[in-house]
């Protein structure tokens, strides 16, 4: 499962490159990595910046039979599987931010993008992009973010093969989604929650104070507020739970 990787000296996006190949009806399983992205992105729109031939940038297409609310617990599936990939490199602990980011002491190493298209209340295919440090240096950072990124390099104190890694990344990858294939995506929150480093922590939003709690069972992040109401946090909005 997954062993169909094809790599690009340099590319766009390996997401758009990804829905390309999804429109055109190509099975899922099919991975695309580029060496090179001219035009990639993160959550919320944001770039991501690598340099060439030091990261690891690619993106995996799905057709799960799944339902639509479920569409983003396979990106907690595949941050689960980058935290392995970083570990199996050789750095020692690896966690997990809500919703997809993936950290070492303190500081991000890699970050995964779910994009899912639906048809009629379908989840027609799910494509599954991962931005990975490997083998960036310090200086390869801008000198404000250096205190908040690493690289499995750095943080291993060796260089990595980029196929290797990306391969790494499939197979662990494989491992859960046949699961998911199995038994459904229902296991997914309590496995992440093994690697949440933000369990019980408190942070801010519009003002108001939280209390992290717990991993809803769509993937949402439910949290307490200064006046003891449960709320539900998704990636884009709170609902009052």
């Amino acid at each position: 499962m997954f062993d169909k990787l094809v790599i690009h000296k340099s590319v766009g996006s390996t997401q758009d490159l990804a829905r390309e190949l999804a429109q055109q009806g190509e099975p899922e399983g099919a991975a695309v990595m580029a060496l090179e992205q001219t035009s990639g992105r993160g959550r919320a729109g944001h770039s991501w910046i690598s340099p060439p031939g030091k990261n690891l940038a690619l993106s995996l297409l799905l057709r799960p039979t799944i339902d639509p609310t479920e569409a983003a617990l396979l990106g907690m599936m595949a941050s689960i599987s980058a935290a392995e990939t970083v570990e199996a490199c050789g750095v020692r602990k690896a966690e997990l931010k809500w919703p997809n980011d993936v950290w070492v002491n303190g500081r991000k190493i890699a970050g995964i993008l779910p994009e899912a298209a639906l048809t009629n209340r379908t989840v027609e295919y799910v494509i599954l992009g991962i931005g990975l440090n490997v083998n960036s240096e310090e200086t390869d950072f801008p000198p404000e973010l250096r205190d908040t990124i690493t690289s499995i390099s750095l943080s291993s104190g060796r260089k990595h093969d980029l196929e290797q890694t990306a391969r790494l990344f499939l197979q662990e990858t494989a491992k859960l989604y046949t699961r998911v294939l199995h038994d459904g995506c229902g296991f997914i929150p309590a496995l992440w929650e093994t690697r949440w480093a933000h369990r019980n922590s408190f942070f801010t939003r519009e003002g108001v104070r939280y209390k992290a709690e717990s991993i809803a069972a769509d993937g949402s992040l439910v949290a307490l507020s200064e006046c003891g109401e449960l709320l539900r946090f998704t990636s884009g909005q709170v609902d009052v739970i």
